[in-house]
């Protein structure tokens, strides 16, 4: 049942990302060859089978089972892939040639499992190694799963040695159990990543909506501001006309209207402008307004030039990201005077630093009553998004907090590597 429900699994991932993915389809075929392996060894397998075909198929199956099993390892790594790779395709070639031998000439397979098993015992030391070293590297799935992945490799190891020297006898298929338990892992962590990942889509898919609005706010407001340009600029046309006529008419009439044409300039409203980088406008303008609706005082300082050493979308990730998680708490404080929020972006010498700050007052805000459970999840995310940014800078993010204070400052440094 768990190798058809893996078969399954995978089917539905790939279908959901429309595209093969060749470590589930390892993986799959892992569990397949271990389901078979477990019937193969069942004793309604031997009856429905010729004795020498029952044993050829257990032996084959048991073959199969373990060079899956290291060809989906060698899918999952990153820093030793290669070498690791060596080694499996030596090991595939050990196997196949036990199976040709075994195939083309009398020998039986049996006769011939304990070259296999000598192969299995080094590939244990082997995939052990490799499994901690990409842990150590960080690795994700075998930070994850390296202590049972190693775990039963020792025990294999042991099983195996025993099974090549002909003292293995139990009627346990010791075997076949170890190897479901690291299916039931890698299949766990695989379900847990897939959810985490669709949760971390949703809301990349929710930040890419904001920066839309973002740009589609900046083009509604450029369109108009345009208009008002021309309209201006028809009407100073006119001005300046009418002013010419009064200049041979009325000398006292040509002031005051000298005086008039200067009032109403004084009174034009540009776009508003932050700093000389206009991504940095367009986002700090959002949040501007958000924060008049919301009662909230906000308060930005932006000494930036026109160009900047982060990427656009890497920089709108961080502000928004800050300032989202600023105004969500900054927001739940029931008295609208204590909020209030203040964001600095400037470079400092080697860094690129962007400090928000913004009041909370945790013990008497609306989240301090439980009314919301999202709190916590929604600070994660946002904390996670911006440390994942600071990482591909060579950078830090750190964060302050006491009862009424909470500040999150970011620092990049200059002399960082292509971000990839």
């Amino acid at each position: 049942f768990i190798a058809i429900g893996t078969f399954f699994y995978t089917i539905y991932l790939m279908y959901k990302q429309k595209r093969l993915e060749y470590s589930l389809i390892l993986l799959s075929c892992f569990a397949l060859a271990l389901g078979f392996e477990a019937v193969s060894e069942d004793i309604l397998s031997g009856i429905l089978f010729e004795p020498f075909v029952h044993s050829f198929l257990s032996h084959l199956f048991i073959i199969l089972t373990s060079a899956f099993i290291i060809c989906y390892y060698w899918s999952r790594m990153f820093y030793y892939k290669k070498w690791y790779g060596i080694f499996c395709t030596f090991q595939l070639l050990i196997f196949i040639g036990v199976l040709l031998y075994a195939t083309f000439t009398p020998a039986e397979l049996p006769e011939l499992m304990p070259i296999a098993n000598i192969a299995s015992v080094i590939s244990t030391l082997v995939t052990s190694l490799a499994c901690i070293g990409e842990a150590y590297k960080n690795n994700r799935f075998y930070v994850a799963c390296t202590p049972w992945i190693v775990l039963v490799a020792i025990i294999h190891c042991l099983i195996y040695i025993q099974t090549a020297l002909g003292i293995y006898q139990t009627t346990i298929n010791w075997s076949t159990i170890l190897y479901i338990i690291i299916l039931i892992v890698i299949i766990s962590y695989n379900l847990i990543d897939h959810i985490l990942n669709t949760d971390k889509d949703r809301r990349q898919v929710d930040f890419l909506k904001i920066k839309n609005d973002l740009l589609e706010q900046h083009y509604e407001q450029l369109r108009q501001h345009i208009q008002e340009v021309n309209t201006l600029r028809l009407e100073f046309v006119q001005e300046m006309e009418n002013l010419q006529d009064l200049m041979h008419t009325d000398q006292t009439k040509a002031k005051n209207y000298v005086e008039k044409i200067l009032e109403e300039a004084k009174n034009f409203e540009m776009l508003c402008s932050f700093c000389n980088h206009q991504v940095t406008n367009l986002i700090l303008a959002r949040y501007q307004k958000l924060a008049a609706k919301r009662n909230i005082q906000i308060t930005f300082q932006a000494d930036l030039p026109e160009e900047l050493p982060i990427n656009d979308d890497d920089l709108a990730q961080l502000l928004i990201h800050a300032l989202e998680h600023s105004f969500r708490e900054t927001h739940a404080i029931e008295n609208p005077l204590y909020r209030k929020i203040y964001l600095s972006i400037h470079e400092q010498e080697e860094h690129f630093v962007i400090c928000c700050e913004h009041s909370a007052h945790y013990d008497t805000n609306l989240f301090s009553r439980g009314i919301t459970e999202e709190l916590d999840d929604q600070e994660r995310f946002d904390l996670m998004m911006m440390k994942d940014v600071a990482d591909r800078y060579t950078g830090t993010l750190t964060q302050e907090k006491d009862t009424f204070i909470d500040r999150i400052t970011v620092q990049l440094s200059r002399n960082y590597p292509n971000p990839v």
